[in-house]
């Protein structure tokens, strides 16, 4: 086969272009760290991080989860804590009220102190997190508890998205917190009050005692001390469930941050350059490219002119 000038200038072109082309592309993982810049630069490896960035992405969401479940859960077990109080309180005033020495005043101050102590668990009832009530069940927009003194039933209004019989999933607020994990993090008033359309409600039991207190029947008052320990018994037994649900959120918390360190380090392995293997690459590259050249030079230096006296 017959080589000329030009078929040796079109092939030195070409490896030269290769070489540039190389070269670029160690510059460009140089700079950008990424070993891949173009899905075309490894299809089966673009596949392989883009799955990996997503797998990252979805724990960073579920983390976000788990923190805020988290803080729902502490507040929630917080005003548990202070309705156990407030009960502990109405049970005290309960057994003194039922002494049959108490003087009318003294007598008074106890009704007194109970409805104030009703008003105060109204504005628990309507605690919120983040401008969401946490004891509305699925409607946490707007106020779980309402004064209303035509209720007959304690003189308040739930308004919650459970009214009803409550069959528990149908009101279960729930968090992802993994792939096929959910964490139910609510409780509804009436599971903590009762049912503020019947009279079975702390509400009206504090109305009750109220009104045996005013009419001076120490016997009858004596006689709510025990359904006050069963709400009372109640509240420990959510706190309970609540206590154990944090248990299992702090489970999942640590379990994530395991799994986003090793989805983040088989990222890294996926997508990231190794600086010192690529500089070395790139020096190479460069030789290579400056050494192109020099051919270059001598195949393309030499022409008839040259040859002519």
């Amino acid at each position: 086969m017959r080589v000329t000038n030009n078929m040796m200038i079109n092939n030195f072109l070409i490896n030269l272009n290769k070489n540039t082309e190389r070269m670029d592309r160690f510059q460009r993982i140089l700079a950008s760290g990424k070993l891949i810049q173009y899905p075309s630069d490894d299809p089966v490896g673009t596949v392989t991080v883009m799955k990996l960035k997503k797998d990252v992405s979805s724990i960073d969401q579920y983390q976000k989860n788990v923190d805020d479940a988290n803080s729902w859960l502490e507040l929630t077990d917080t005003s548990l804590s202070n309705i156990t109080d407030i009960l502990n309180r109405i049970r005290e005033l309960a057994v003194q009220g039922s002494n049959g020495t108490n003087s009318p005043s003294d007598t008074q101050a106890i009704a007194s102190e109970l409805v104030q102590l009703k008003e105060q668990l109204v504005n628990i009832g309507n605690t919120r997190y983040s401008d969401r009530f946490i004891f509305g069940g699925m409607n946490t927009t707007s106020e779980v508890y309402t004064l209303n003194s035509s209720n007959p039933n304690g003189g308040v209004d739930y308004n919650g998205s459970d009214n009803g019989t409550i069959t528990g999933d149908p009101w279960k607020i729930e968090f992802n917190v993994g792939a096929n994990d959910r964490i139910p993090i609510n409780i509804t008033g009436k599971q903590i009050f009762g049912d503020t359309t019947t009279p079975d409600n702390i509400f009206k039991l504090i109305d009750d005692i109220v009104t045996k207190l005013n009419a001076g029947d120490t016997n009858a008052v004596s006689s709510y001390i025990e359904d006050i320990d069963n709400y009372i018994n109640n509240i420990l037994s959510i706190r309970a469930d609540i206590g154990a649900r944090m248990n299992r959120v702090e489970l999942t918390k640590n379990r994530l941050s395991d799994d986003q360190t090793n989805f983040t380090n088989l990222l890294s392995k996926a997508e990231d350059a190794d600086i010192a293997k690529v500089i070395m690459d790139l020096t190479n590259a460069e030789n290579v490219y400056t050494a192109s050249l020099n051919v270059g030079a001598r195949i393309i230096q030499p022409s008839l002119v040259d040859f002519l006296d």
